[in-house]
């Protein structure tokens, strides 16, 4: 293994070697023709090919030098004309270069003396732009305002307080637009628009405080109460389904959704063995859950077998008046089995959300589900690799109707039904798959309820 990997790092370097030699004659091309930033932008490609090539360096060290000083001359020229905007921006360019060029192994000349020059423009322009910026924040034209402080932190992200300028020009309208969705009574909406503004600028006025008390007014507290049920055979499926409504609802993680711990009801909320909606509305509880099992109904199959007539396939090798060995092949006549069976399980019913305070449905549904499984598979008690589908009418003497289909997609059918699953679901198993998909189903339905829209 490791004589493998420094076979295939060999082979790497030596094309790497190859693809920069060509590149730096390129290069070479263009720095004969005095066309030195493409030039350099080839040699610089080759050098980052193969850092050993020292004529590509070389070459990189001429040009690139003259397209650094290229670039910090126009930051100079700017900088006479006192236009310090644009001369801190070119003076950027040329430091990104100088880097860049760095980075490959090649350094240039880059003189000291226009850093103090680029302080100087810096100075002026950002106090510019801040002064800018505040009168823009000042006038409420946050947009403006932010992409102004924007800049400056690009540039300097540690001039004056423009750090906490720009969370005050990004988060203010937002959150005044939180603070009015709060007024409006649309809590959701306030809550996760309060999110955005703690996740970009943590503790901004009173944001913190005001999503948790968005939060609360959103919330829905829900009792679920237990699944009723038309027989007494359904009654295992209430019991279950109203276990797992419960798992299934806890898990949304609804920031919106608080379920009631049954345990802590008090009997003061039940008349006539009923929950009163007045009472548990008192009592906090906001919504009532509940629902009602219609149908639960099983089919459970007969395992049907089927004999079927196939062949057993036998290839043996003899020669030809030739002399020659040639395969031989031969066909017997065989049985094997067939399996089928299928279980079914229907179960419906309905539910709904309803309000304790208004009544008022939030949300319902009727619904039935049903579960199926089936088998269907083949069995044989001799070499199940040589064994081909077919028919044959009797089995001491050949029929003009026997059949041998020895192709690929009757061959390949007739292994897939042997290697078949056997194994049927029992209706225990899908009934309790019916109930998890209903519990998964009347979530859902919860978790998509939103009274705000």
């Amino acid at each position: 293994m490791v004589k493998k990997i420094c076979l295939f790092i060999s082979i790497l370097l030596v094309f790497s070697s190859c693809a920069s030699k060509r590149l730096t004659k390129k290069a070479a091309k263009f720095d004969q023709a005095g066309l030195y930033e493409d030039a350099a932008s080839w040699y610089l490609m080759a050098v980052k090919k193969n850092p050993a090539n020292v004529e590509a360096k070389l070459g990189l060290h001429k040009t690139g030098q003259y397209c650094l000083d290229k670039r910090l001359g126009d930051f100079m020229q700017l900088y006479r004309q006192a236009d310090y905007q644009q001369s801190v921006y070119k003076y950027l360019v040329a430091d990104e270069y100088y880097t860049k060029v760095k980075a490959a192994g090649v350094e240039l000349d880059f003189p000291e003396s226009y850093k103090s020059y680029y302080e100087d423009a810096k100075g002026d322009f950002l106090n510019n732009r801040y002064v800018e910026g505040i009168d823009k924040l000042k006038r409420e034209e946050f947009t403006d305002a932010r992409l102004i402080f924007e800049e400056i932190r690009k540039i300097d992200p540690n001039y004056k307080d423009v750090a906490e300028k720009y969370i005050t020009a990004r988060y203010e309208p937002m959150y005044r637009e939180a603070n009015d969705l709060t007024e409006s009574r649309l809590y959701r909406k306030a809550y996760y628009k309060y999110c955005e503004i703690i996740n970009g600028a943590k503790e901004y006025k009173q944001s913190a405080v005001l999503r948790d008390e968005a939060r609360e007014k959103a919330t829905i507290t829900i009792l679920i109460t237990d699944i009723a049920f038309t027989t007494m055979p359904q009654k295992p499926v209430a019991v279950a389904l109203s276990g797992k409504l419960k798992d299934e609802v806890l898990t949304l993680n609804n920031p919106f959704i608080r379920l009631v711990d049954p345990s802590s009801v008090s009997a003061d909320l039940f008349e006539n063995g009923r929950i009163n909606p007045e009472t548990a509305n008192l009592a906090g509880i906001k919504a009532l859950l509940s629902g009602t099992i219609a149908e639960v109904s099983a089919t459970e199959g007969k395992l049907e077998k089927t004999t079927k007539r196939g062949y057993l396939k036998e290839v043996t090798k003899e020669k030809n008046a030739a002399g020659e060995e040639v395969e031989k092949v031969t066909y017997h006549k065989t049985e094997y089995f067939e399996f089928t069976n299928k279980n079914t399980v229907r179960l419906g019913m309905n539910f709904r959300l309803s309000g304790t305070g208004d009544g008022l449905v939030m949300v319902s549904d009727m619904f039935t589900l049903s579960n199926t499984d089936q088998v269907h598979y083949a069995t044989f008690g001799g070499d199940k690799k040589r064994l081909i589908p077919g028919y044959w009418k009797k089995k001491e003497s050949a029929s003009p109707e026997d059949i041998i289909k020895d192709n690929w997609a009757d061959v390949n059918s007739l292994k897939s039904l042997l290697n078949a699953n056997q194994q049927l679901k029992p209706v225990s198993q899908l009934t309790g798959e019916l109930v998890d998909q209903s519990a998964r189903r009347i979530a859902e339905k919860i978790n998509n309820y939103n009274p705000e829209k």
